[in-house]
């Protein structure tokens, strides 16, 4: 059963991030704009802490259902990494404050379990997780992500643009030097 309290209070939280940036979403705000006491977000979430958790596992699906769209589209290897680079950067460009979220320091590996099992299944989505025979399959993986990340990273803080770039002209030789995910 969804408990529909707790999906309108993320569904606030969201807008305060997209509003006002991560300074914005406090327990107390959530409830004034869901319109609950100020105190019914705490009967959903321990702290700010699990409440930002709990935005970044939205995030994170919202971000990968947006790049397994626009991967599934490629009809070659090189095409769905190109997609795959960038729609993940045209995310964290269109989406700045959530993509700034999933990647605070608050969210520590082995701290928030659900937001680290939604991040496994959208690279299982993605065909990036399953059974793998040594470390160089995962470490392929976590070099796209690394990529991907980088990428998003300096086109957010306009490294690019300064420099005369679009991200796509990265992508483009990304791609041309390694034809296959």
């Amino acid at each position: 059963m969804v408990d529909d309290t707790r999906t309108r209070l993320v569904e606030s939280g969201l807008r305060l991030l997209r509003e006002g940036g991560l300074d914005a979403v406090t327990l107390r705000a959530v409830g004034d704009l869901t319109g609950l006491s100020r105190t019914a977000p705490y009967r959903h979430f321990d702290d700010k802490t699990a409440l930002l958790a709990a935005l970044a596992v939205r995030v994170i699906a919202d971000l990968g259902a947006h790049v397994a769209t626009a991967v599934l589209e490629g009809p070659s290897p090189r095409e769905r990494l190109r997609a795959f680079y960038l729609s993940y950067v045209e995310y964290a460009t269109t989406h700045r404050e959530e993509y700034r979220l999933v990647f605070a320091s608050e969210f520590l590996t082995g701290h928030h379990p659900e937001l680290e099992m939604t991040i496994d299944q959208v690279m299982t989505a993605l065909g990036m997780q399953g059974p793998w025979d040594g470390p160089a399959p995962k470490a392929r993986v976590m070099a796209l992500l690394a990529t991907a990340h980088g990428l998003a990273e300096l086109a957010v803080s306009g490294q690019f643009a300064q420099k005369g770039l679009g991200y796509e002209d990265i992508v483009d030789v990304l791609v041309a030097r390694d034809a296959e995910p």
